[in-house]
This record gives C-alpha cells, structure tokens and sequence, in this order.
C-alpha cells in the first residue's frame, strides 16, 4: 500500500488518499488539487491528525517543530495614592520566530524581532507561525 500526500508550496498537508495497488496510484493522484504537489509514501497514512502534526520537508514527511519561544512573568508592586496595593503583570515572550501572528483577543499582531511583552491583558494568548506547531500562553 502507499499514500499520496497532497501538499501546498509550504510542505503544509491538505490531504491524502491511498492506493492499494500500483493500478490505483493514478487515481490517487487524482484527488490533487490544482497548485498542490504530491508526495508518495510507502504505507499506509500516518494515525492521528497528519495535518495538524506533520509537514513534508524537501520531500520527506517529518513532523512540525514545537514552537521555539518562553514566556516570562514580571509583577511589579506598588503603593498606590490611596495606600492601596497594586499589582501589575507584565509578559515577556521571546524566542518567536520571525513573521509569527499573535492572536490575543480579537486583535493580531505580526511578530519580526522575536520578542512581545503583553501588558494590560489577561487571557490566551496564541501564537502561530508555519511550520511551528501553534502555541498558547496564559496571562
């Protein structure tokens, strides 16, 4: 058995089909949409969501890297005018690769110097960036 991957011009996944014989190999390649490239493997497709886990790089099906970034937390406390403690969170996430989007909300920010301090939020932030499986941090 083997299975035809159909991929974008990223390696990016978008489906697959089998062919049990060498017979059924042209009609698997059918299934490719137009601008997708295709790449055979021998076996049966991967278990799980290969679409979400793996991507194909220079034509070898490997899986998607975790996302390189840490975040660090800074609470910084003070005393107010009216004698009152105040907290405030700040967060430091580096290590983003370069053209990551950051989602927070309903706002996106594209990321290009590896750094982003939240501040002022609290939430999920996601991060995504291809081929990086996406990540989340809570602030």
């Amino acid at each position: 058995m083997k299975t035809v991957y159909f991929c974008d011009s990223t390696g990016k996944i978008n489906g697959c089909a089998t062919a049990n014989t060498p017979e059924d190999e042209p009609y698997a390649e059918m299934g490719a949409a137009p601008g997708e490239t295709i790449a055979w493997v021998d076996g049966p497709p991967i278990g799980g969501n290969v679409q979400a886990t793996h991507y194909f790089l220079d034509g070898v099906l490997t899986e998607r890297p975790e996302m390189p970034c840490t975040a660090n937390r800074l609470t910084a406390a003070w005393c107010n005018p009216g004698g009152e403690i105040t907290a405030d969170k700040l967060v430091t996430i580096s290590g983003i690769p370069a053209g990551s989007v950051l989602t927070l909300g309903d706002q996106t920010f594209e990321v290009d110097d590896g750094e982003a301090e939240i501040d002022g939020y609290s939430g999920t932030v996601k991060i995504t960036c291809w081929p990086y499986l996406d990540a989340e941090v809570v602030v």
